[in-house]
This record gives structure tokens, sequence and C-alpha cells, in this order.
């Protein structure tokens, strides 16, 4: 096993490990506020002033930190992710709290609702019908493994932006945006969810979850090489649109092809690449399949974008196609280019 392999796993135990006492902390500590303070339970209007406000306190979370280079030093990413996890999954009360469905608020109902919004199936936990929210009740073991999955995604998508984190001056952006982002995702799931009529089923089920992917492999398949490649052609095409190549640009694409895992042979055609003004083919179809890579270049094209201090109309068109194609909905492109 190498030391990434190592570091990787490590990472998500650690996580996994808070996890499992978050949710139950979080209940006891917003039902223990909101009994105190009776006049500060949200309402509707509030809603998105909620999301807003964490957002922004998880980006100033992710974006304030350090990250040393290396597998060892990704360790250092666990308590900044814990901290932001924990204030996700207030966001994800708060907003039942709105909604006034505080009391049919559980332990399972947040992990679920969390998993959700993380692009992934809750495996039947929740099942929406019409105005009816349907959940169901998870056993202990099926709570567990819920938890185990949420904390391999929370894992995967934060390793996939840390490459980011590493780059000189632009490293506090790209978590900030990426942090900033995903919990916008995660309140506005919460809300859509929280809308609707919450009927319990109190038999206590065992369900099929889809176990989480392993991410070490993940990492060295054909397609994770493939994706990689595009994205990084990507970047270069923006670089490009407007005629030149500056020295910050090929710096920033630079490192990512330095610390991209691709063979030796692409990475020579990538910087042949980018030193010539011809926009590169790219196949995009590896990002489409891969929510967390998708949003990672989002975030990272922005940067790139915004290198010289302005932000062209012809480089927004450029990321707006780019989003479309993903199947980013406008409004979430326009929140990654405003971060």
């Amino acid at each position: 096993m190498t030391n990434k392999q190592s570091a990787t796993q490590n990472i998500q135990a650690k996580i996994t490990e808070n996890l499992e006492s978050a949710f139950d902390a979080v209940i006891i500590e917003r039902n223990k506020y909101y009994q105190e303070n009776p006049g500060k339970i949200p309402n509707l209007d509030s809603i998105d002033s909620i999301v807003r406000s964490s957002a922004l306190a998880n980006a100033a979370i992710s974006g304030g930190s350090s990250l040393v280079p290396g597998p060892i030093g990704m360790l250092a990413i666990v308590p900044e992710l814990v901290l932001v996890t924990r204030n996700q999954i207030r966001l994800i009360y708060d907003v039942a709290a709105a909604h006034g469905q505080k009391e049919a608020i559980t332990k399972e109902l947040l992990a679920a609702v969390f998993v959700s919004a993380m692009g992934t199936s809750a495996g039947g936990l929740l099942v929406v019908q019409g105005s009816k929210l349907l959940v169901k009740r998870a056993s202990l073991q099926v709570f567990q493994k819920l938890i185990v999955i949420l904390g391999g995604k929370i894992t995967q998508q934060a390793l996939k932006s840390a490459i980011s984190k590493w780059l000189p001056g632009v490293g506090a952006a790209a978590m900030a945006a990426w942090s900033n982002y995903m919990t916008r995702k995660i309140g506005n799931k919460s809300k859509e969810l929280f809308s609707k009529q919450i009927v319990q089923n109190d038999d206590v089920t065992d369900i099929e979850l889809i176990t989480p992917l392993d991410i070490s492999a993940e990492e060295n398949n054909n397609e994770a090489r493939s994706s990689e490649y595009a994205k990084i052609q990507i970047l270069i095409n923006l670089a490009k649109i407007d005629g030149q190549v500056d020295d910050l640009e090929s710096e920033f694409i630079g490192n990512f092809i330095d610390k991209a895992d691709i063979t030796h042979g692409e990475k020579i055609d990538l910087i042949s690449s980018l030193g010539n003004l011809e926009s590169q083919y790219f196949d995009i179809k590896s990002l489409e399949r891969s929510p967390d890579e998708a949003i990672a270049l989002l975030v990272n094209l922005t940067l790139l974008a915004k290198l010289d201090g302005r932000f062209h109309i012809t480089e927004k068109l450029y990321i707006k196609q780019i989003g479309k194609i993903l199947n980013f909905s406008a409004s979430d492109i326009e929140e990654v280019m405003a971060s």
C-alpha cells in the first residue's frame, strides 16, 4: 500500500468516526438552543439567508486553512472537513426547523438528506411521492453503512479538490469556492425535501445500500486518468481563448500537469498544447459521469479566468458552455463563477 493510499484510508476512517457522533450531537445542540431561544426558530422567509450565511462561513473555514503538500500532509484537512461537515448537518436541521419539521428530525433523516444532497442514493430511506416525503426507519446496521458511504463521499470530494489547495496563490480560493458550492447544494436539497409533508414509517427496515467506491482503486483506473487529461485540456483551451497564454496561466496549468496521475507521454502532449494557440479536442464523457470531477473543473476554470484580475465575457461564455455540457443548471454555474 502506498503512502497516498494509506493516508486516504486514514482520512476516511477519521471522518467516518466523527460522523458517527455528529448527527446526535447536532440534534442535541440545536434542540437545546431553540428551547432556550424559541424566538430564534427560523421561518420560511429566512431559509435563503441561512443557506447563504452557512455557505460563506464554511468558505471562510476552508479558505483560511493551509495544507502541506504530499500524502501525509493531506491528513491536515481532517479538522477543517469535520467542522465544515458539522455546519452542514446543522444547516439541514435549521432548514427543517424553518419548515416546521423540527419534531420529525432523527439522525437517520439528517444522514439520508445529507447523502442525497451529495448526489448518492439513500437506498430507499427517503422516497418522494408527490407532495409527501416517505421516511423509513433504518436499522443500526443500515445507519452505520450510510455513515461509511457518507464518509467515503466526503473524502472523495476533499481529495479531488485538495490538489488545487497546493497551488501557489490560488489554493485557498479554490477550497473556499468548493466548500461554498457544496454547502449551498446541501441547503437547497434540504429546502426541497423539507418543503414536503414528512410521513414516517416506524418499522425498522434493513435496506440494501450501494457500497462506497474504493477510492484508491478509482484513482488508478483508466477513466480517472482520462478524466484528469480532459480537465487539463479544457483549462488549456480557456487560457488560449484571448489569443495568448500568460505566465500566471502557464504556471497555474503547469502545476496541474505536474501533479496529474497521467502518463509521461500525456504530460508531454499537454505541455506541447500549452505552447501553441490552437484549441484542442477533449473527451468530456468521463466528467459527465462524475459530479465531483465536474464541480472541481468549474471551480478551477473560474480561478484560472480570474488570475489576471479580470473576468472577460469570452471566458464566462466558455465556462457556461462547459457547465451546460456537464449538466449544471444556469444558476449553479453563476454561483460558482461568483464565488
